[in-house]
C-alpha cells in the first residue's frame, strides 16, 4: 500500500526548501484522491483528464482550476517517483514469481521457466514507445529461443488481454502476451515508466533492467551475456 501521507509530507518539505509555493489544503486532498485511484489501477497510471476533475468535484466538492493543475501534477509525479525509488527491483535481486493468463489461453509462470533466460517486458497498448520496442524483442526472441530465451510481454491495459490482440497481430509478435495484475506490477517495483524490461538469468535473478525504449543492440548484449552464462 502506498505511504501517501508520508510521501506528500516529503514533497511539501522539498517544495518549501526550494522556495516553491506549498500545496493548498484542497490541492493536497486532490493529490491524495488521485493517488488512491492510482493505487487501485492495474498500471499505476495517473489520470489528469477532465473526467478526473469532474470526479473530484462530485466526490470532494472541490473545483479544479487551471492554476492548480501544474502543482497537482508535479506533486503526483513526485510521489510516484518516491514510491518507485523505494520499491524498485534492482539488478542482482531475485525475480518475483507470478502465474498469469496468456493471450490465446493458458497461463505463464516464471517458476515454470527456471533454467531459461526470461525477458519480462511491461507494456501497454497506450504506450507508443512500447509498440516500437516489441518488434525488436520479437526479433531477439526468434534469434535466441533455441539458446534458451523466453520473452513474456506483461500487458498493463486495464481492459485486459482482449484489447491487446489487434496490436499483437499488427506487430507480428509471436512471444506470449500475458495479463499483468496489480500484485505482479508492484512486485517488480511499481515502475512509473514503461516500457520497463527485466532480463532474468537462468538462476532467476535480475541480470539487467531497462527503463524506456531501448535499441536492439542494448537488448542483445544483455541477452547474449545471460544465455552464454550456463
Amino acid at each position: 500500500m502506498f505511504a501517501t501521507a508520508s510521501v506528500l509530507s516529503s514533497v511539501q518539505a522539498q517544495s518549501a526548501a526550494q522556495g516553491e509555493q506549498l500545496l493548498t489544503d484542497d490541492e493536497q486532498k486532490i493529490v491524495a484522491y488521485i493517488m488512491k485511484q492510482v493505487e487501485q489501477s492495474k498500471a499505476g497510471k495517473p489520470n489528469f483528464g477532465p473526467e478526473t476533475a469532474m470526479a473530484v468535484y462530485n466526490e470532494l466538492g472541490i473545483q479544479v482550476t487551471p492554476n492548480m493543475v501544474p502543482r497537482i501534477r508535479a506533486a503526483v509525479v513526485a510521489e510516484l517517483k518516491a514510491i518507485e525509488e523505494r520499491l524498485m527491483l534492482k539488478e542482482g535481486s531475485a525475480a518475483p514469481d507470478f502465474k498469469l493468463p496468456v493471450l490465446g489461453g493458458g497461463e505463464a509462470s516464471l517458476s515454470a521457466l527456471k533454467g531459461k533466460v526470461v525477458v519480462v517486458n511491461f507494456w501497454a497498448t497506450w504506450c507508443p514507445p512500447c509498440l516500437v520496442e516489441m518488434p525488436v524483442l520479437n526479433e531477439l526472441y526468434a534469434a535466441y529461443r533455441d539458446q534458451g530465451l523466453e520473452v513474456l510481454g506483461l500487458s498493463l491495459d486495464e481492459e485486459g488481454l482482449p484489447v491487446t490482440k489487434p496490436f499483437v497481430e499488427k506487430l507480428g509478435v509471436t512471444y506470449p502476451i500475458v495479463e499483468a495484475d496489480r500484485k505482479t506490477y508492484q512486485a517488480y517495483g511499481n515502475v512509473l515508466t514503461i516500457p520497463h524490461t527485466f532480463v532474468i538469468d537462468r538462476a532467476g535473478m535480475v541480470a539487467k533492467r531497462f527503463v524506456n525504449n531501448q535499441s536492439k543492440e542494448a537488448f542483445e548484449a544483455a541477452i547474449k551475456a545471460a544465455v552464454s552464462d550456463e
